[in-house]
């Protein structure tokens, strides 16, 4: 892959790069090396900070989205949880149904109660060493 990048396209690969496009997708899309394109990237101090700065934005976005509809999550998983509840429901389950259920919600209820162990721990790490989060 040869190809001589005009300004404006290396322009557009730091401005598709600071919106999250992949190395490898920049480097499809105009038809050059990955390497071509993380020497374009590297050309601008700028750019990590405008794809960190991105990333942040972007995150920050989905948390709010997400705190939103915190209330209609939690009202779809209550009519789940009592659907998933109903005997009728599981005896008319088959036994690949309800063991695959049972491995999901064990694995997600124990990812949860690791998670607020591993917080706890460090909470008290930092209340040790005088940190805050």
């Amino acid at each position: 892959m040869v190809a001589k990048l005009t300004d404006k396209q290396k322009k557009q690969i730091i401005a598709r790069r600071a919106e999250g496009e992949s190395l490898r997708g920049l480097a499809k899309r105009f038809g050059v090396s990955d390497a071509t394109i993380r020497r374009v990237l590297r050309s601008d101090p700028k750019t990590s900070q405008k794809v960190a700065q991105k990333k942040a934005q972007n995150t920050a976005d989905v948390l709010a989205h997400m705190d939103g509809q915190k209330e209609a999550v939690c009202r779809l998983l209550d009519a789940y949880l009592e659907a998933l509840g109903d005997p009728e429901k599981i005896a008319r389950a088959g036994l690949s149904q309800l063991a695959t259920t049972m491995g999901i919600l064990i694995d997600k209820y124990t990812a949860t109660v690791q998670n607020e162990q591993a917080l706890r721990k460090l909470d008290e790490m930092l209340e040790k060493i005088g940190g805050v989060i």
